[in-house]
């Protein structure tokens, strides 16, 4: 009985070459976005799913890595989680001189989609379901208030007319975002603990 409960459990699992496709598909379509929109609080925002891909990459059995090559792995996965945060600082900059302001409507369209998604995720999480063994309802409802958020700054950017809500919440979100390194680390040494 305690067999079959595991492998229904495994089965309603998302396998982890494509859940860490579908994450890097994420980042890169919200680091396109950030540019077109010219949002700080996207390039912020992008770091969950990096995180998420690096993870699934680094929980993935069949890889059956040593710990040194899941750490050396680990280390890559940092510094690339670094480069949206490189990108946002270069989009305040640019948004400064440039007198640019974020595109509003945009934001919170895709600011929408994602809360959307998250809350369907919190549904799942609550129903025994999950696309992944480290998913948590905390995780999800961190990413769902980073959402709402970034909501809140295309509102505000509408009615103030400067980038500076963008500004404020991208730097919010990349202080939550602070972490993703440390759960990248914690899954190479512990991947049960991820």
């Amino acid at each position: 009985m305690g067999e079959t409960k595991e492998t229904k459990q495994e089965t309603s699992l998302i396998p982890f070459p494509r859940l860490a496709a579908a994450y890097l598909l994420f980042f890169c379509l919200e680091c396109v976005l950030a540019v077109e929109v010219r949002s700080v609080a996207f390039f912020s925002d992008s770091i969950v799913f990096l995180e998420g891909a690096s993870v699934s990459v680094l929980m993935w059995p069949r890889l059956n890595w040593s710990l040194p090559s899941r750490e050396a792995f680990a280390r890559f996965s940092r510094t690339m989680i670094l480069v949206p945060a490189c990108f946002m600082f270069w989009m305040i900059a640019a948004n400064y001189y440039g007198a640019e302001v974020p595109s509003a409507a945009p934001m919170a369209t895709i600011g929408a989609v994602l809360l959307l998604t998250n809350i369907a995720c919190l549904m799942m999480l609550r129903r025994g379901m999950s696309v992944h063994p480290a998913d948590s309802s905390s995780n999800v409802r961190s990413h769902a208030i980073m959402n709402a958020a970034i909501i809140l700054a295309a509102f505000l950017t509408w009615g103030s007319g400067t980038m500076w809500p963008d500004v404020l919440v991208g730097l919010g979100i990349l202080y939550m975002n602070a972490d993703a390194g440390e759960h990248v680390e914690l899954a190479a040494l512990t991947p049960e603990a991820a």
